[in-house]
């Protein structure tokens, strides 16, 4: 992936504080985003990937010398503490000049363990599931995309420390399926234009 390890800069910072309102006891005290790294989600697929807790903060950084269609990182943090904590999900998108292969990108990159490969059709080359998370590498179809020096999107899903070591790594597997299946076309488009 181009510039896989380049220095991040904060871009923007808390875009939403979101406190939950019930007085019982419960695992999500916040209300689910309907819009993570500015793309429509549904809650059903973002829900059982988030952390419990009782509030929810997005947090959006991008490369340095990019623009945040090019480079962009997203994070959902849950009960944020000022050192920060092991409590968020986040995305992390680049364009790439060559087609990738998810599954050895995600083993000797990002060491998810339980490392699967997945089926997403459409645009989507190739995709791959962890316990800690997903990578997922598709062909920007748009001519204008389709041409340019970077035609391949790669997004990088990652769970904090809270996800280590599941209960049930195939629920896990199953649920970041269903997010992908989600996710990954809205982002197609919201990414792909240029």
């Amino acid at each position: 992936m181009r510039n896989r390890y380049s220095t991040l800069a904060a871009v923007g910072a808390l875009t939403a504080v979101l406190a939950g309102c019930s007085s019982e006891a419960s695992d999500w005290g916040y209300p689910i985003p309907k819009k993570f790294c500015g793309v429509e989600t549904e809650e059903s697929s973002l829900k059982p990937l988030m952390p419990y807790g009782d509030t929810v903060e997005e947090y959006v950084r991008t490369e340095v010398g990019q623009t945040p269609d090019v480079g962009k990182r997203c994070y959902l943090y849950v009960d944020r503490e000022e050192e920060g904590n092991g409590k968020y999900f986040s995305i992390f998108q680049d364009r790439a000049e060559k087609k990738v292969d998810a599954v050895p990108e995600a083993k000797h990159l990002l060491h998810y363990r339980n490392l699967r490969p997945v089926e997403l059709g459409g645009p989507v080359t190739s995709a791959a599931t962890g316990d800690e998370g997903a990578l997922v590498v598709m062909r920007c179809e748009s001519p204008k995309a389709a041409s340019a020096k970077y035609p391949y999107l790669v997004t990088e899903v990652r769970l904090g420390k809270w996800a280590l070591n599941p209960k049930d790594p195939t629920a896990r597997r199953a649920q970041l399926q269903a997010f992908l299946r989600d996710y990954i076309p809205a982002t197609a488009a919201a990414r792909c234009r240029q």
